[in-house]
């Protein structure tokens, strides 16, 4: 299953690649689907990135992620993710994201991919693409509020007072 998004955010590049890439295990700041999150420091980081992955608390469970690939010059971070409460059918999750200046704008793409054991990808495809889908457009939301006013999303904000 292949999801793809994109957004135009009204901030510079190198905000929203501090946002995504720099701060990447500070996720669980502003993203209202993730809880918690810390370094994952399970092994050492690729060159020039500031952690090797996150471990973010959401409401799956936890989910590990590993950065694969990190290339701050062309704006491109590319991450592996396993969840403990992910079904057996589902053997791989991958996300890229890819940010490109656009004169005043920000065009950010986000590229999900959840590898599924077949016959179980067509038969439970659908449920899980909704979910993902619904996950993917929230982050993106929470994104695009966080780097243009420097504050959480109103839900997330809800989350965090709870």
């Amino acid at each position: 299953m292949h999801i793809a998004r994109a957004i135009a955010v009204a901030a510079p590049i190198e905000h929203v690649w501090t946002i995504l890439a720099t701060d990447y295990d500070k996720v669980g700041q502003w993203a209202r689907a993730v809880h918690a999150s810390h370094p994952n420091t399970a092994e050492p980081p690729l060159s020039g990135a500031p952690v090797a992955g996150r471990i973010c608390s959401a409401s799956i469970g936890d989910v590990t992620e590993t950065i694969r690939t990190f290339d701050p010059a062309n704006h491109i971070l590319a991450y592996d993710a396993k969840a403990k409460a992910m079904p057996f059918f589902v053997r791989n999750l991958s996300g890229r994201w890819t940010l490109r200046q656009n004169a005043d704008a920000t065009e950010i793409d986000l590229s999900f991919v959840a590898d599924m054991m077949p016959p179980f990808g067509i038969l439970m495809g659908w449920a899980m693409r909704r979910q993902f889908s619904t996950a993917i457009d929230e982050t993106l939301e929470d994104l695009k509020h966080f780097a243009e006013t420097g504050e959480v999303h109103p839900d997330k904000a809800a989350v965090l007072a709870a």
